[in-house]
């Protein structure tokens, strides 16, 4: 994985701000129409590299029994905040995919915002792959996206917010390695005159991987569309959203 000296480790406290205009709902509720897509209704959940938890909370206030976990300590201390904050019964820690032992099973798990991605190993993803595998019940299901190998070629780390009014200034630079299908960005932040950086890296795995990595982890059924739709991923899919039903 990604080293966590690098990324998710200074714009940890400035996260929310930066993500302030991401619509978490919809990606709740294109959680929830993915599962009643397909008959599934977990009640125990697992968020995989959840981030400072805002998933997590709509899932929680969706009557869902929440558990997250993320490599980043800085944003796990986030999140922990924010559920106390908000008196929300969340249970989060501080956990590798690769190597993730919590103890317990759940019934359905999810990862969004291409945590996965950040595997930026063959190995790595197929460990993390197992590892979830491993924490669900059987007919549990798993729901994750992934940007693909279309999405770095056309450069969409290629980004920046410099207006003097935006809370969070930032300038991310991406390049892509064709050969290994990974992306090394760095990433300048500015906000109240402090500039911090952070390196993050990714990893387009193949269409081909994610369907051996899930049945080599035990998924016996697996369906990829083409994100926040019903469509089958096109060429020009820039992220797709997965979902699979361990056996």
């Amino acid at each position: 994985m990604a080293d966590p000296g690098l990324s998710f480790g200074p714009i940890a406290p400035h996260y929310d701000v930066l993500m302030a205009d991401v619509p978490y709902d919809m990606w709740a509720g294109y959680y929830r129409l993915l599962l009643s897509q397909h008959g599934l209704d977990p009640d125990r959940v697992l968020d995989v590299a959840c981030g400072t938890g805002s998933v997590a909370e709509l899932l929680c206030d969706s009557g869902y029994e929440m558990t997250g976990f993320d490599l980043s300590e800085a944003m796990i201390e986030r999140a922990r905040a924010k559920a106390l904050a908000k008196e929300l019964p969340i249970e989060y820690h501080v956990a590798d995919a690769t190597t993730l032992d919590l103890g317990k099973t759940f019934e359905g798990a999810y990862s969004f915002f291409d945590s996965l991605n950040y595997i930026a190993s063959l190995a790595g993803f197929r460990a993390a792959i197992e590892r979830v595998g491993a924490h669900l019940e059987p007919g549990g299901s798993f729901v994750f996206d992934l940007n693909t190998a279309y999405a770095f070629e056309q450069r969409m780390f290629d980004q920046k917010e410099k207006r003097k009014k935006a809370k969070i200034r930032y300038e991310w630079k991406g390049e892509y390695d064709r050969e290994t299908r990974m992306i090394r960005v760095e990433m300048e932040f500015e906000r109240d005159g402090e500039i911090f950086h952070e390196v993050h890296v990714q990893r387009a795995h193949s269409m081909n991987e994610v369907h051996e990595a899930l049945r080599d982890a035990g998924f016996d059924w697996v369906k990829i569309y083409d994100s926040y739709t019903l469509d089958a991923p096109a060429k020009s899919s820039d992220r797709i959203h997965v979902i699979a039903t361990k056996s």
